[in-house]
C-alpha cells in the first residue's frame, strides 16, 4: 500500500515515540543506534509556543521539549485539552517528537515545590498533559527557590512524601518524572531510594553540576539507569567551543552506562541566528555522542 507524505510522517512519529529511553548495547559489528537530539522551546524563542515545533523541524532536530506554562501567565496553555490536541497534531505533521514536557516556573505563590501543597496538584496535572500530548517524560526542576537542603529533614521528608504520591499517578500513565537539581549523585540516590519508584528519575544536567557543585565526571556511573534524560549546554558559547564541561568525556560515560536516550539542547544562540547555532550544536552532539561500539 502506498502512503502519502502526511500518513508516512504520522507513522514515523508514532514509531519514534515507541522507542525506549534505554536500549541494550549491541553486539560488536552491529550499527549503533541513532543519536536523538531535541531542544527546549524556550531556547528556540518562547515557552509554550506551538510554532516552535515547526522551527525544530526546520533546524533538523528530532524532537522538542515543550513547556507547561501556567494559566496565570496568560495566553494559551497546555492544560487546555484543545491546545493539547493542537500540539500533538503539530508534532505529527512536522515529524517531530515531543521528547519531554518541562514544568515552567509556577510563580512565587506556588513555591517552593517541596513544601507548597499546590505542587502535587500541578504535577499530577502535568502527568495527564504529558500522556495526552504523546510524551512519557517530564522535566521537574527543583532549582532556585525549590532547591532542597538535604540537611533539612523536614524539606526532604515533605518532598519524598509528595513524590511517592505523584509516582502512583505517573506509573498509571506510563510517564516518568525526571528531577533536575543542584544535588550530588549520592544525594539524588538518597532521594530516589526513599521515593522508591521507577517512575521518578533524574534529568541530568552536567553543566549545572559543574558550575554549582563539582565535576560531573563519574556521576553518570553512580546514577546509571536513574538518568532518564539529559540536557546539553555550554553557557553563552556553541558546544564545539571550550567551556566548563568536557563533553567528549561525558559522552563516553553516558555510552558506557548504556544510556541511549535523548540529548536535549538547552543552548543559547551566540551569533543571534537561532537556526544556524542550533544546527551547529545538533551536529556537534550527533558527532560527539555517537560512540564506537565496545
Amino acid at each position: 500500500m502506498l502512503l502519502n507524505r502526511r500518513d508516512f510522517v504520522k507513522r514515523a512519529a508514532v514509531a519514534a515515540a515507541a522507542l525506549p529511553a534505554w536500549t541494550p548495547i549491541k553486539a560488536r559489528g552491529e550499527s549503533a543506534p541513532p543519536i536523538r537530539v531535541g531542544m527546549t522551546d524556550w531556547n528556540l524563542g518562547l515557552r509554550g509556543d506551538i510554532t516552535k515545533i515547526a522551527l525544530a523541524r526546520q533546524i533538523g532536530l528530532d524532537g522538542i521539549q515543550v513547556s507547561l506554562i501556567f494559566p496565570a501567565d496568560g495566553g494559551l496553555h497546555l492544560r487546555d485539552p484543545r491546545i493539547q490536541a493542537q500540539f500533538k497534531q503539530a508534532a505529527l505533521e512536522n515529524g517531530i517528537q515531543i521528547c519531554s514536557l518541562a514544568i515552567g516556573s509556577p510563580g512565587k505563590s506556588r513555591l517552593p515545590l517541596h513544601t507548597n501543597p499546590a505542587a502535587a496538584i500541578l504535577l499530577v496535572e502535568a502527568i495527564e498533559v504529558a500522556r495526552n500530548i504523546g510524551t512519557t517524560d517530564i522535566l521537574l526542576p527543583i532549582l532556585g527557590d525549590s532547591h532542597i537542603d538535604m540537611s533539612n529533614r523536614r524539606e526532604v521528608e515533605t518532598f519524598v512524601a509528595m513524590m511517592k504520591e505523584v509516582a502512583r499517578y505517573a506509573e498509571k500513565a506510563g510517564v516518568t518524572v525526571a528531577i533536575e537539581d543542584w544535588l550530588s549523585a549520592d544525594d539524588n540516590l538518597r532521594l530516589l531510594d526513599a521515593i522508591g519508584s521507577d517512575y521518578v528519575g533524574i534529568y541530568y544536567d552536567a553543566r549545572n553540576i559543574k558550575s554549582r557543585l563539582h565535576d560531573p565526571y563519574g556521576e553518570p556511573a553512580r546514577l546509571g539507569r536513574r538518568i532518564h534524560q539529559v540536557h546539553v549546554k555550554n553557557g553563552p558559547k556553541l558546544l564545539r567551543e571550550p567551556e566548563l564541561v568536557d563533553w567528549p568525556r561525558l559522552a563516553q560515560e553516558y555510552y558506557q552506562i548504556g544510556y541511549r536516550g535523548w540529548y536535549v539542547l538547552e543552548t543559547d544562540a551566540p551569533s543571534k541566528d537561532v537556526i544556524a547555532d542550533a544546527r551547529a550544536n545538533a551536529e556537534y552532539v550527533r558527532a560527539t555522542f555517537r560512540m564506537p561500539l565496545v
